[in-house]
């Protein structure tokens, strides 16, 4: 019994944790669908395969003569077979470089991921910014609906005239376009979401948004993303990667040592032995150098506009987030003191005010509830731009 009751208990968590973190749940199971980014895992593997290949010897290098003597000389059979060495491959410089590669290769997978993730948040934003309008509009439908009841039966009892009638059918007219509207757009993004996930239907319900996480101090924040950034450790991967083959190149003009063995045999003499050469690069070498020093220099100076940029963006998108966010919380605190639809609904059926003071107060109330969640959602824009990085 004891351990039924344990086994409850961590379900129970186990759901609290899935309910407080329901976006980012269906992000990773976007992460995990998505036919894009498989491809682009996929494409990962290879370029990995690709980058080890440069860290290898030269391919051995087998020959074989046969040779036709004239009459009474005989024929002669010759192999030989080497395999050249260069300084960079021994030293191991070009495995170093090999590893260069493959990180520039993950961070440019990392980079499709976030933005991945960027794309699918921006979309659940959307979603829920669009299912609390539509349960809004659900609400403003009724009232509408309500009102035109009201007017049909007042117009019977003569109370009312067709004019007023109509300008309540007008106004559930035109809250019924708002809504259907709003409809198409929520349909639209769940399309959008279904392709992000693979084509299967995702696990969330967009009704409300997660928790934010604003970062309360900037400074402090500010060190860790730098940190983490897959643009920033893309751009100082490049720069080391442009040092590892300068190094390359300076111990590429040393001379490349060939041995191997050779076998020569004639129908009365035999000879075999080993063969030794060096490839001297008089020519080859001749501006890697100065090309891989120019390389790393360039290198130097995209990192240096990279950190700035990144700062700079970083500091603009902070000081927008937090001004979104004491604007949505002033909207939504103006809202609560001021939420009289239904008082208003009241007094016109009792006719204490007219058709018209209704629907302008009425447009009111709701063009401001339209911006507080306007407000809301382009703070969580925002928020979601600043958790990218």
């Amino acid at each position: 019994m004891k351990r039924i009751l344990i086994l409850i208990a961590g379900w129970c968590i186990c759901a609290v944790c899935l309910a407080q973190n329901t976006m980012e749940t269906l992000l990773w199971e976007i992460e995990q669908n998505n036919p894009d980014l498989q491809a682009a895992a996929a494409a990962l593997d290879r370029e990995r395969f690709e980058n080890r290949s440069e860290a290898l010897l030269a391919d051995p290098e087998v020959e074989f003569n046969y040779l036709w003597g004239a009459a009474g000389i005989g024929d002669r059979h010759d192999v030989r077979i080497t395999q050249s060495f260069d300084l960079p491959t021994l030293s191991g410089k070009r495995s170093g470089k090999a590893a260069s590669l493959d990180e520039l290769s993950a961070l440019d997978y990392e980079a499709q991921r976030l933005a991945l993730r960027q794309e699918a948040r921006s979309v659940c934003i959307d979603l829920v910014y669009y299912s609390q309008l539509l349960k809004e509009l659900t609400g403003r439908l009724a009232r509408t609906d309500t009102l035109v009841r009201a007017y049909e039966r007042r117009m019977r009892a003569g109370g009312a005239t067709i004019l007023d009638l109509n300008k309540a059918k007008l106004s559930q007219a035109s809250v019924q376009g708002q809504f259907d509207h709003a409809d198409n757009e929520r349909k639209a993004l769940w399309s959008r979401l279904l392709a992000l996930n693979g084509g299967r239907e995702p696990g969330f319900s967009p009704e409300s948004y997660d928790p934010d996480t604003l970062p309360a101090d900037f400074d402090s924040w500010f060190a860790e993303a730098a940190e983490k950034n897959p643009v920033l450790a893309y751009v100082r991967e490049e720069v080391a990667l442009e040092e590892q083959q300068l190094a390359i190149d300076r111990q590429a003009m040393m001379p490349e040592l060939t041995v191997g063995y050779m076998s020569e045999i004639r129908t009365a003499e035999k000879f075999r032995g080993v063969t030794v050469g060096l490839n001297i690069p008089l020519w080859s070498s001749a501006n890697r150098v100065r090309r891989s020093r120019a390389g790393v220099a360039a290198a130097k100076s995209r990192q240096d506009a990279a950190e700035q940029e990144f700062c700079q963006r970083l500091r603009d998108l902070y000081r927008q987030a937090a001004a979104l966010k004491d604007h949505a919380a002033k909207m939504r605190a103006s809202l609560a003191d001021a939420d009289y639809r239904d008082y208003l609904l009241t007094a016109l059926t009792r006719g204490e005010i007219s058709m018209i003071d209704y629907l302008v107060e009425m447009d009111l109330y709701n063009e401001a509830l339209e911006q507080a969640l306007n407000a809301e959602r382009e703070y969580r824009h925002a928020l979601a731009a600043l958790e990218v990085f």
